[in-house]
Formats: structure tokens, C-alpha cells, sequence
């Protein structure tokens, strides 16, 4: 039985509270087996990934605060796996800026194509990334002028604050780093300290931002209307995955002395840096995947409960 309530924990708070004594009622009444908590597993999927079952008993003002706050959720979900894959998406650009690499593209037809596939994907997901983002600042701005809560405000201020950290250290690193007249200890740290930099301002940015969401009183259409753009992201997520992917498997056929190279991340290795960005787009690609399916399924739920 202790299985049981551990497993139950996988589903939401929501459907437990509706469900959990079925659930422990059945599964006491048969011994416990691999395929049974695969099931569940699947079940607690299907849950998550559809946000109104469990509301059904629930009162209409619950019911849309609970579909509400799952939309919400699930689009700051999306939004954490697109700036994950932003992060993924500059390494490759740093990596590629070498002058041989744009050679292979010009000289390899497999290569340049999905070079430039990269790029328009890009520019598509950054463009839908505004579509949808921008409406949404400007209601956080409207909401927090209307409750004179500033918090919020401040709370948008904080990417442009981290970026300007970010162009200090940047700065600060071009004074000190010396390439070939200090030790390689201390070029690794530089780069190191540039790599943590980066990542620590994605962190705080992101999360900031998702707090001013969480903080502030967004309309669910406007939230709806934010998912028509999150499925061209979602696109462009995945168009530049698979031209990333295709371009790394020309690069092996027209070039493979640069992808055993160390033109990585940090003088990393070329096919380990390309595995790892093509990693990190695949879970990133697959987290927005799943959070635009639910946002899908609490937009749709919505709908139909406030007719």
C-alpha cells in the first residue's frame, strides 16, 4: 500500500482529492506488478497533460480558477524550456562563428542548408517568443499601475539589470583574459566564469519574469491568445532541432576532422559540444511539447466552461 500513496503523489493535488480513495480501494485488491505502475505512471500523464479532469465536481468559480492557473502554468513551462533552448541554441552559434566552419557551409550543400534552416527557426521562434510575451508584459505593467503593486514592475526590470551585469563581467573578462600569456588554469577559469555568468543571468531573468506573471492579474483570453504563438514556437523548436541535428550529420560526411576537432564550448570537444546542445534541444523541445498540450487542453476547458 505504501507504493500506492507514493505513486498517487504523481497526480495532482486535485484529482487526489476527488479520486484517491478509488485509487487506493483498486489497487489494494490486486498485487502490485511492473505493468501496474506503468499504468499509473501513464494515467498520472494523461492527468497532467489534461487539467480539467478532477474539476468536474468542483464549483464553476473553482473550476475556472484551477483552469486558469493550469494555462498560466503550463505557458511559464513553455517559456522556461524556450530560454533553455535559447541557451542551447548560442552555444551552436558560438561554436560555429569560426571561420572553417562557415567554409563546410558554403562548400557543403547538406551543411549550408541546414545552417540556414537554423537561422530562419531562429528568427520564427524569437518572433513568436514576442507575440506572445509582449502582451503579457504590457497587461503585468497595466495590472500593477491599476493595484499600485510595484513589485511586479521592478520584477521586469530585472532581465535589462542582469544584462547590463552580464556586460560588466563580459568587460571585465576582455581586461584580464590574455590568451597564451597566462596559464591554462586561469583561461579555463575566465571561460568558466563567463560560462556560469551566462547561465546565472538566464536563471534569474527567467525566473523574475515568472514571478511578474505570477504576481499579477493576467486575463485568461490574453493567456489564450498567448498559446496561438507558443505553437509557432514550438515549431521553430523543433525545426531548428532537426536542422542542428542534420547539420551535425553532414559535418561528419564533408568534414569529420572538424567534428573530432576541439572547436567546442570552452576548446570542448566539436562532437561532444554538438551531442550535448542536440540533447538539451531535445528536452527542452520535448518539456514545450508537453506544456503546450496541456496549455491546449486548460485553453479548450476554459472555453467550454465559460459559455
Amino acid at each position: 500500500m505504501k507504493i500506492h500513496k507514493l505513486l498517487l503523489y504523481l497526480y495532482p493535488l486535485a484529482w487526489r482529492e476527488r479520486y484517491e480513495d478509488e485509487f487506493l480501494l483498486v489497487f489494494a485488491s490486486q498485487p502490485f506488478s511492473l505493468f501496474e505502475a506503468l499504468d499509473v505512471l501513464r494515467g498520472a500523464l494523461d492527468v497532467h497533460l489534461h487539467p480539467q479532469l478532477g474539476t468536474k465536481t468542483l464549483p464553476l468559480p473553482d473550476k475556472l480558477r484551477r483552469l486558469h492557473l493550469a494555462l498560466r502554468s503550463s505557458l511559464l513551462i513553455l517559456f522556461c524550456a524556450f530560454i533553455g533552448f535559447l541557451l542551447a541554441g548560442m552555444g551552436f552559434q558560438k561554436m560555429t562563428e569560426d571561420g572553417t566552419f562557415q567554409q563546410v557551409s558554403q562548400s557543403a550543400s547538406l551543411v549550408g542548408i541546414s545552417f540556414q534552416l537554423v537561422i530562419i527557426g531562429a528568427v520564427i521562434a524569437l518572433l513568436g517568443g514576442i507575440a506572445g510575451g509582449l502582451p503579457i508584459a504590457m497587461a503585468i505593467i497595466k495590472s500593477a499601475l491599476a493595484r499600485r503593486r510595484y513589485t511586479p514592475l521592478f520584477l521586469l526590470t530585472v532581465p535589462f539589470l542582469a544584462f547590463a551585469f552580464f556586460v560588466l563581467i563580459l568587460s571585465l573578462l576582455k581586461v584580464l583574459d590574455h590568451s597564451g600569456l597566462q596559464p591554462l588554469w586561469l583561461t579555463f577559469l575566465y571561460r568558466g566564469t563567463f560560462l556560469a555568468t551566462v547561465l546565472c543571468v538566464a536563471i534569474v531573468s527567467t525566473g523574475a519574469l515568472c514571478l511578474a506573471v505570477t504576481h499579477s492579474e493576467i486575463p485568461g483570453k490574453l493567456l489564450g491568445f498567448a498559446v496561438l504563438p507558443s505553437i509557432l514556437v514550438t515549431l521553430a523548436m523543433g525545426m531548428v532541432l532537426t536542422a542542428i541535428a542534420i547539420w551535425g550529420i553532414g559535418l561528419y560526411k564533408n568534414a569529420p576532422q572538424l567534428l573530432a576537432g576541439n572547436s567546442g564550448i570552452v576548446g570542448t570537444s566539436t562532437s561532444g559540444t554538438w551531442l550535448g546542445i542536440v540533447l538539451m534541444m531535445v528536452l527542452a523541445c520535448s518539456l514545450a511539447t508537453l506544456s503546450l498540450r496541456r496549455a491546449l487542453s486548460a485553453r479548450a476547458a476554459l472555453r467550454m466552461s465559460s459559455r
